[in-house]
């Protein structure tokens, strides 16, 4: 019932960068060119108030260990847009909802209750009685569900834990993830993968070859109008029919605002890094996400590209809105700063060493350099950006991460639905636990433990 879930590595056109992101980048190299870091290295400020990443000690936890399994992003798909409904035609006989039989129902239930009551990392489950959970949720079984009220109500028990990394996926929406951890699904828009937030829509990548990508627009530019109206969550990745035109006016910090017209087209939604050099031997590479499959190959891609242009002096790794993705791909990138063992998982029964060996590409560990994040920095990004400041001596600059490290591991049941679960948390060699939450205004230290965890 586990699950243990090619590259292009064609290189993206050089972005031009605009003043306010470069008080950060030109922040990080002039440090990169004139100072060695140390371990104990103090924090900095940058113009843009940015913290140095800070983390407290834990309690130890017992030994053994299990199989790795690949860890899953807090929010761990794209944002999906909704196209406009139709218009409603009233039917005269309305269809009766598919029923699913008790005891299909019954199954899955206590395949989702029992494989949380016995691997979940949290031993008090979050404060929540679990035992209780089971004798209310098995009485709401006992009414007829539909097949949509049931996969709701086991969507509504999973996120009762309230660990923003446990999950339940129904089975079309565990399809629908395979397709994107393929790095291979195929829509039609703009090509363009966006946040809502309350300034506009923010955008997190641009597709290769898109029709955004062709007008210049860049990761972390903000849609702030959609054909003279404001942006709304609504508007998601700007989904629409092929050949459909929509305007959008667009800013980007430091720079005035500007119109857009675009025209929509199937687009193939391949998620890269962004790479390039600066003057003075410092390499740039800005990874957005580790959740497709291939991640760690396009970045060895990358870096072998920057190094084939001559050596480096300095590296800056971008990891701002990256949520984390898979143990493999973390590996991969760690390869190329890093040797042997660099933490420790650990879950309720066990605990196994995360082991980093040679990379196939480029050996960057005499390279000085900075990891970049910010408060949508999670899960394994977090887990990199931590390990290299502690055994590359790396500078960390930015401000908070999510704190939101565990390891969840993806549990597929006998409907093709899957249960994202968090098993693991994960220490450093120095017995420094990530899984925090910062307190706002306050630095890492300060965070408050996670019942002993």
């Amino acid at each position: 019932m586990r699950k243990v879930v090619g590259s292009d590595r064609r290189r993206p056109a050089r972005p031009q960068l605009a003043l306010a992101r470069a008080s950060l980048l030109f922040g990080a190299l002039g440090i990169l060119a004139s100072c060695g870091v140390t371990s104990n290295a103090a924090p900095i400020v940058l113009p843009t108030q940015v913290a140095q990443l800070l983390l407290p000690s834990p309690t130890l936890p017992p030994t053994l260990a299990p199989s790795p399994v690949p860890s899953a992003v807090p929010s761990a798909l794209p944002p999906t847009h909704a196209p406009t409904p139709p218009p409603t035609i009233q039917p005269t006989d309305s269809p009766t909802p598919e029923l699913l039989p008790y005891d299909e129902r019954k199954q899955i239930f206590e395949e989702v209750w029992r494989t949380v009551n016995d691997h979940y990392l949290y031993t008090d489950f979050h404060q929540l009685n679990w035992n209780a959970l089971h004798d209310e949720y098995a009485t709401m079984l006992e009414q007829e569900q539909s097949r949509e009220t049931f996969y709701t109500m086991m969507i509504e028990l999973v996120a009762r834990l309230n660990d923003d990394h446990s999950r339940f996926l129904p089975p079309a929406d565990a399809q629908t993830e395979n397709t994107t951890i393929n790095n291979n699904e195929v829509t039609v828009g703009i090509g363009v993968l966006t946040r809502a937030r309350p300034d506009g829509g923010f955008i997190q990548s641009v597709f290769p070859d898109s029709p955004a990508a062709r007008a210049g627009l860049e990761a972390r530019d903000r849609i702030i109008a959609v054909d003279g109206r404001p942006y709304l969550a609504d508007d998601g990745n700007m989904l629409g029919e092929a050949g459909s035109v929509v305007r959008l006016t667009v800013v980007r910090p430091g720079e005035k605002l500007r119109d857009v017209v675009l025209t929509r087209q199937e687009v193939q939604n391949h998620i890269v890094p962004t790479y390039h050099r600066f003057p003075g031997n410092i390499g740039y590479v800005a990874i957005p996400t580790m959740w497709v499959n291939d991640m760690d190959e396009q970045v060895n891609g990358a870096l072998t590209d920057l190094v084939a242009e001559g050596p480096l002096d300095g590296l800056i790794l971008d990891v701002r809105s990256n949520g984390g993705g898979w143990l493999y791909v973390l590996s991969g990138v760690l390869s190329h700063f890093v040797r042997g063992q660099v933490g420790v998982f650990f879950s309720r029964q066990a605990a196994r060493p995360l082991e980093i060996g040679a990379p196939s590409g480029p050996d960057l560990r005499h390279v000085k350099l900075v990891v970049l994040i910010d408060n949508e920095t999670a899960s394994y990004a977090e887990v990199l950006a931590a390990v290299l400041q502690q055994q590359h001596q790396a500078l960390v600059i930015g401000t908070h991460s999510a704190g939101n490290t565990e390891t969840t591991y993806a549990y597929t049941l006998s409907d093709g639905s899957r249960l994202w679960l968090a098993q693991e948390g994960f220490r450093l060699p120095s017995g420094q636990n990530l899984d925090k939450r910062a307190e706002p205004g306050r630095c890492w230290r300060a965070a408050r433990y996670r019942d002993g965890h």
